[in-house]
């Protein structure tokens, strides 16, 4: 079975293993988060299988609750949810998975795109009808900042050729295992 190297990750693989377990949601009380918890941040909690194949992701860039100790606990609830096939995570499945959080920083605003590196920056956009979309930093295929804003410009369904035209917000991730 999967052992997280890290409290964030051990976290959100321990919220799976119980509410696939019980249908429940353990938490412990607020006086009783640590400090790095209780900060206001956004999250995506990642499962992938022993193979290192990404099963499903669940969360986004901006923070639905006030502590990421809750932010990772409902994002974990997610992640067992809803997968790719629509099937949440099984009992017989747990010895299969491994969990992954990442930890998003404070976006900003885009100001010097050329100073931007798709490895270590994520982008954020809002389109037409209001919803945030994001791409993450580092994705396998993208290794220009080009590359990364046609990425994004594509799944926020945005036409617009000039890119110095464009909002965009940057944000970087960090990763616990």
């Amino acid at each position: 079975m999967f052992e997280p190297k890290t409290n964030y990750a051990k976290i959100a693989f321990d919220a799976i293993l119980f509410f696939v377990s019980t249908d429940q949601i353990n938490k412990i009380s607020n006086e009783k988060i640590p400090a790095d918890l209780k900060l206001n941040r956004a999250c995506l909690v990642l499962v992938y299988d022993l193979n290192d194949n990404l099963l499903r992701t669940y969360g986004g860039v901006n923070p639905k609750n006030d502590f990421l100790y809750d932010e990772i606990i409902e994002n974990a609830i997610g992640a067992a949810k809803k997968g790719k096939t629509g099937e949440s995570i099984k009992s017989n499945q747990l010895n299969q998975i491994k969990v992954f959080v990442e930890v998003f920083s404070v976006p900003h605003k885009a100001e010097d795109l050329s100073e931007l590196k798709p490895q270590k920056h994520g982008l954020l956009i809002q389109n037409a009808s209001g919803e945030i979309k994001f791409i993450m930093p580092n994705l396998k295929g993208i290794n220009t900042i080009d590359q990364q804003i046609e990425q994004l410009k594509k799944e926020a369904g945005i036409t617009e050729k000039d890119n110095s035209k464009l909002d965009l917000w940057v944000f970087k991730t960090t990763r616990y295992d």
